[in-house]
């Protein structure tokens, strides 16, 4: 299954501003691939837009519980407001769609 992991924080807790998680989130990063690893979740992307405080990352898991558990110890729960989102691709969406009448 495929997550989005979405975490947005306030400008105080950037680490353009503040230099105490400018240090955790440069630390936290390096060890992102081991922790997905160690906890079964495949990184496919990260993305930040730089202008939003908002931070994202793609991810493929078998459950939900194993990407909380990556957010929760990537510390990136300590600086931002975490969503998950289990989320298809394009195509996959157009084709469940297609299995329900439409209602206009």
């Amino acid at each position: 299954m495929q997550y989005l992991i979405c975490g947005h924080h306030p400008p105080d807790l950037c680490p353009s501003a503040n230099g105490s998680i400018r240090k955790l989130s440069q630390e936290g990063a390096g060890e992102i691939p081991d922790l997905a690893e160690k906890l079964g979740v495949k990184l496919l992307a990260t993305y930040v837009p730089m202008t939003n405080h908002m931070v994202f990352a793609a991810v493929e898991a078998n459950d939900a519980s194993s990407v909380r558990e990556f957010a929760f110890q990537s510390r990136l729960a300590q600086w931002n407001t975490i969503e998950i989102y289990q989320t298809s691709t394009l195509e996959e969406a157009l084709t469940k769609v297609n299995e329900l009448p439409t209602i206009y």
